[in-house]
């Protein structure tokens, strides 16, 4: 089969032609996938569909033009295949004019309702045409594609060209270079429909007279160069549109990201404003609650405890003044027993209130009194040892330090189910390094129903800018670690890095 340089340029303008077709196509189907801006998704899946099966189409015609060219019988079944795909490309050309003026809150398909009138309407044109009773029998494919190029190609081109001119408008005071190539694009698809006027020689009306072959001789140019350079044209300014709604998208998603940082940074602040409020109020509720304590230490030490004192020496007196009554004896005795247990149940409540030894000679003295308390010693053995430079810190940082060590030590003393426990506290430059330590039953850290003396410990760290570690595990003990800073309102300088060991030398 040889063909001429004149079929071979037809051939060629075919396949050029489709592949404009496929390439818009294909753009408007990643369109879609990006929820694009010349409307919503569902707008632009039919012109993808017209573009995939138009190209499809026009392909089919490079396998049938040779066989036509060279007289070759044509399998039927390929004709209909190639006016299928035409038709379906059409009908969903149309399907993209009609969604483009789709009410908004319309929720039914108009535009595959009026698509199928369309093909409803050209399959009735076709089945009348058949009726008709012809002198010579017509060519009912060349018929078929004259009427899906009059009846579907035609009225679905323009309305693709009204809707896009109508996005021309609606984009033109917001984005002038997005308007344009949708004005353009809308005189492409304009123009394409109107050269849908020229078809094939066919016997249906008004083809037998203005056809491709009268364009031809009128311009010199056959008319699928015209649809070829329409539908690169209509291609071109639809892709264009696309890229610059991809551009108008990623500066709105931009403008979003920078709105929602302000409003996270807005958040964080009012954030971090609250924290810093919560901990002015529980410094404040802790400063009041310690002068309080101190108070009622205070008013029990020179008070209850003088007085406690008067009671037992006046029953002392009183052995002297009732004589040898072995009964009175007894009861004076047992008076001054209780007064006895009362003064040192006093002298541990004003203990634990307000420890004297906290506020005249400072933090170690005041620990290792706790430690050494009848209270802890009788029931558990507390080691403790006190490193590097001893010196006063601020009454606020050794209030916070002595509570978590009494804390700790009191749930050593309920929870832990041992007979030992360590209290160390390790003095630094910048750092104060607290740990009490235990053997016993441990827990799993993080779970709730905990009780609030783990959470009143956190605070009062948190309250001095500290940092509390817990260290625990069911049946393997429990290592509290509180690392406060020197001074108050400083930040916990970070660990200083380990250095490397020197490299061993190698042989």
């Amino acid at each position: 089969m040889h063909l001429d340089f004149l079929q071979l340029n037809f051939l060629l303008m075919y396949f050029i032609y489709g592949l404009a077709l496929f390439s818009m196509g294909l753009a408007m189907a990643l369109e879609v996938s990006r929820s694009p801006d010349i409307a919503e998704a569902t707008l632009l899946k039919p012109l993808a569909v017209f573009g995939f099966l138009n190209a499809i189409s026009q392909w089919l015609e490079i396998v049938i033009l040779p066989a036509v060219w060279q007289e070759i019988a044509i399998p039927k079944p390929l004709l209909l295949t190639k006016l299928l795909f035409l038709t379906l490309s059409f009908a969903a050309l149309t399907a993209f004019g009609v969604q483009a003026y789709r009410p908004a809150r319309r929720r039914v398909a108009a535009s595959l309702y009026v698509s199928l009138g369309f093909i409803l309407v050209y399959a009735i044109v076709i089945g009348i045409n058949h009726i008709i009773p012809w002198k010579s029998p017509p060519n009912c494919l060349r018929c078929a594609d004259a009427l899906a190029r009059y009846l579907l190609a035609l009225p679905g081109a323009m309305l693709a060209a009204l809707a896009l001119k109508n996005h021309a408008l609606k984009h033109k005071a917001t984005h002038a270079s997005l308007a344009k190539s949708y004005r353009l694009a809308a005189w492409g698809f304009a123009l394409f429909g109107l050269a849908q006027l020229f078809p094939g020689r066919a016997e249906i009306y008004p083809a037998p007279f203005i056809n491709a072959e009268l364009f031809r001789e009128i311009t010199g140019i056959p008319i699928q160069l015209v649809s070829t350079l329409l539908a690169l044209f209509t291609m071109g300014n639809l892709i264009h549109a696309s890229h610059l709604a991809e551009k108008g998208r990623q500066r709105e998603l931009h403008q979003a990201q920078l709105e929602k940082f302000a409003a996270l940074e807005q958040v964080q602040s009012e954030l971090l404003k609250r924290r810093e409020m919560r901990k002015d109020l529980f410094r404040h509720i802790v400063l009041a609650q310690e002068e309080e304590r101190s108070r009622i230490s205070r008013e029990l030490h020179d008070d209850t405890a003088q007085i406690l004192t008067a009671a037992s020496l006046n029953m002392a007196a009183l052995k002297t003044v009732v004589g040898n009554d072995p009964k009175a004896i007894t009861l004076l005795q047992r008076s001054q027993d209780l007064c006895q247990e009362m003064s040192q149940a006093l002298y541990r409540m004003v203990h634990d209130l307000r420890p004297a030894q906290l506020d005249d000679f400072g933090l170690v003295p005041a620990l290792r009194h706790l430690t050494e308390e009848k209270w802890f010693s009788r029931k558990i053995a507390i080691s403790f040892e006190a490193m590097g430079d001893q010196r006063r810190l601020d009454p606020m940082i050794e209030t916070v330090l002595f509570r978590v060590a009494q804390e700790a030590l009191t749930n050593v003393l309920r929870h832990a189910h041992t007979d030992s426990a360590s209290l160390r506290i390790f003095f630094e430059k910048d750092r104060i390094t607290l740990t009490v330590a235990d053997k016993g039953a441990g827990f799993t850290p993080g779970l709730k129903g905990q009780g609030f003396g783990l959470a009143g410990i956190s605070e009062r760290v948190e309250l001095i800018n500290g940092r509390l570690e817990i260290d625990s595990a069911p049946g393997k003990g429990t290592t509290i670690t509180v690392v406060a800073p020197a001074r108050p309102h400083q930040v916990i300088p970070p660990e200083p890095e380990a250095e490397p060991s020197p490299a061993q030398p190698t042989a």
